[in-house]
């Protein structure tokens, strides 16, 4: 990140004086304290293969063995460092990781993490003596004046929230193209070993035009299937995956995808050990092989990753070990390099 030194609290209480009243890092991240703002939803997506949507069992997955060579996994933190008036200003930092298995042991693949680092508030609404005063600290300084929610509210009318929100977001589009970057530099280098990416593929046609990556979802905001194919999903048992389909975005060339339960769901919710699958198109559509004998294939590779647990992570039943190895290795990393 080549910055000289760190921001603390004190750094920065130093850089404004009088000008921002700071606030103590401590507490809740904005990711943890600001309340959701969307509800979940269901669409209907294109099937590749079934005329509905239908639950089968993942042939020889008792005979899963590790095949990924790598997992890939990012993390942000974002808090409010200051308040000009009722205006906030947000630290925001991101790490992204690939982990590469190396005589059964994870160790960091290429160049290392990829970190980065960043101050964002509404530059229209503060004096400009306050953005002189943060350049000094070394960080980049991101504008979120943008923030307008669409219904006519001028900035200086918006909710401080509304300001939360959208550095979120920024912080979050960051993260993103750190992860984006470390899957296409893990693809360019042409090697037939896949890769783990903890949520969807990004969008990317270096990624998405290869075989090299698969993406496991482990939350479902987004439930692709309604009805009758809703059920079917929510009553997956153990090694059984969905019907594939097609899913579809605006920021994105579809891809192919698929639900596969991970671990008994007997006493939980119908999400619990639920995954969601992301492929490339070329990958389950490919010469030489049906989409289903691909869909199997690529299930268990993503089954046999489910040993060992990745306690304590509360989120053991869909999380890969390889994925908590990301998380906790970025973490100590942000605490090193940026508190």
């Amino acid at each position: 990140m080549g910055h000289r030194r760190r921001l603390t609290a004190r750094s920065l209480r130093d850089a404004l004086g009088g000008l921002a009243r700071t606030v103590a890092p401590a507490g809740a991240t904005l990711e943890v304290s600001l309340p959701a703002q969307e509800t979940g939803r269901t669409l209907q997506a294109a099937l590749l293969v079934d005329g509905e949507m239908r639950a089968r069992a993942v042939s020889a997955i008792d005979e899963a063995v590790p095949v990924f060579g790598a997992f890939l996994d990012g993390v942000q933190d974002s808090r409010v460092v200051a308040y000009v008036g009722s205006v906030p200003i947000v630290q925001g930092r991101m790490g992204a990781v690939i982990r590469a298995r190396a005589d059964r042991r994870l160790a960091t693949w290429g160049d290392g993490p990829h970190l980065d680092e960043a101050l964002y508030l509404p530059l229209a609404l503060v004096p400009r003596e306050v953005a002189d005063a943060l350049e000094t600290t070394e960080r980049p300084i991101v504008d979120t004046t943008d923030a307008s929610p669409g219904d006519g509210t001028a900035p200086e009318d918006c909710h401080p929230q509304q300001w939360l929100r959208r550095a979120l977001h920024l912080v979050q589009r960051g993260r993103e193209a750190l992860e984006r970057a470390l899957a296409e530099a893990w693809c360019r280098q042409g090697g037939a070993v896949p890769l783990y990416v903890d949520g969807g593929l990004p969008s990317s046609g270096v990624v998405l035009g290869s075989t090299c990556a698969v993406g496991v979802i482990k939350s479902h905001h987004t439930l692709y299937a309604t009805g009758s194919a809703l059920a079917t999903v929510a009553t997956l048992g153990i090694g059984e995956r969905s019907s594939p389909f097609v899913v579809e975005t605006r920021w994105r060339e579809p891809v192919a995808s698929w639900y596969l339960r991970l671990r008994r769901p007997e006493g939980h919710d119908p999400f619990w050990g639920l995954v969601r699958i992301e492929v490339p198109l070329a990958l389950l559509l490919g010469e030489g092989t049906s989409p289903d004998a691909s869909a199997d294939r690529v299930s268990r590779w993503v089954a046999a990753e489910a040993s060992p647990l990745a306690l304590p992570d509360a989120r053991w039943d869909t999380m890969a070990y390889g994925i908590r190895d990301c998380e906790v290795f970025l973490r100590a990393t942000l605490g090193r390099a940026m508190a």
